[in-house]
């Protein structure tokens, strides 16, 4: 299921909020937002886009350098994997598939880690309006 923030006046003032007290940095426009985590080393960022309901869907992905830099990667693993089963060599393809399947899931967890944080900030930030 994912993630989704009603856009509303409160909301935008809470994911404002989280950019001034210093927890993210990034933007908020009324079609979308994107936020980077403040602390290092971070490779994720987190996307709100509007869509047809008037909510916001959050996702997270990779910042721009490393996405990139995980693509490349990938479509050079994918590569040198055919090239060496045409030649015969099973080992190597192996060792770059299961590497790309451990790549992947920790994609996936930090992702969700991510979003869950960001959930939780969200949620704090919204108990302190109601007090």
């Amino acid at each position: 299921m994912r993630q989704t923030i009603t856009k509303n006046d409160k909301s935008l003032k809470i994911l404002n909020l989280l950019i001034v007290n210093g927890f993210y940095s990034g933007f908020v426009e009324s079609e979308k937002f994107e936020l980077y985590q403040n602390h290092f080393p971070n490779n994720q960022r987190i996307i709100g886009i509007l869509n047809e309901n008037g909510k916001y869907e959050v996702k997270s992905d990779l910042k721009f350098p490393t996405n990139i830099a995980a693509k490349a990667l990938l479509i050079f693993g994918i590569l040198t994997s055919i090239i060496l089963l045409i030649k015969g060599n099973l080992l190597i393809p192996v060792v770059f598939v299961i590497g790309a399947i451990i790549f992947t899931l920790v994609i996936k967890f930090n992702s969700q880690k991510e979003i869950d944080l960001f959930t939780n900030k969200f949620l704090e930030f919204d108990k302190m309006e109601y007090k």
